[in-house]
């Protein structure tokens, strides 16, 4: 089943075909209509054969240049046309929604709400709002092999 809806909320389930045919079933965390709206982030809570996916509450970590993170920034335009279709809605746990808070620019945000500047030591303490292009999210859900 697809949700037909123009904007998409914090807690969406979607779905992101993958460029080796299995699906990575992912959760809106961050759905940004300020200052970042063309921007979102979300969590995957699992990559496999099919769509389905078992009611999971955390997220699969992902490893970059900085280290290890379960957040992704993309831009929402695969959301938004429907390429990475919406199958359902969750609301978040109390654990996920410590995970709308991140660092832009030294400064620190919880979804669209601004909240103060960072101090330098911590910066690494929240995770870094760093827009991945399609390919990078591909990458990163490239990560994980068949289980």
């Amino acid at each position: 089943m697809v949700f037909k809806r123009i904007k998409h909320r914090e807690g969406d389930i979607f779905v992101i075909p993958m460029h080796d045919g299995r699906f990575a079933v992912c959760q809106v965390i961050c759905a940004l209509y300020g200052r970042f709206k063309k921007a979102f982030s979300f969590g995957v809570l699992s990559i496999g054969q099919n769509q389905a996916y078992k009611g999971e509450k955390t997220y699969l970590p992902f490893t970059n240049y900085r280290g290890r993170f379960e957040v992704i920034f993309t831009a929402t335009q695969n959301l938004t046309k429907g390429v990475w279709p919406i199958i359902d809605q969750r609301p978040l746990s109390e654990e996920q929604q410590q995970l709308k808070y991140f660092n832009c620019a030294g400064h620190l945000y919880c979804g669209d709400e601004y909240i103060r500047n960072l101090e330098l030591e911590e910066y690494n303490q929240y995770t870094v709002m760093g827009v991945a292009g399609y390919e990078l999210v591909q990458r990163y859900l490239a990560q994980y092999e068949d289980h």
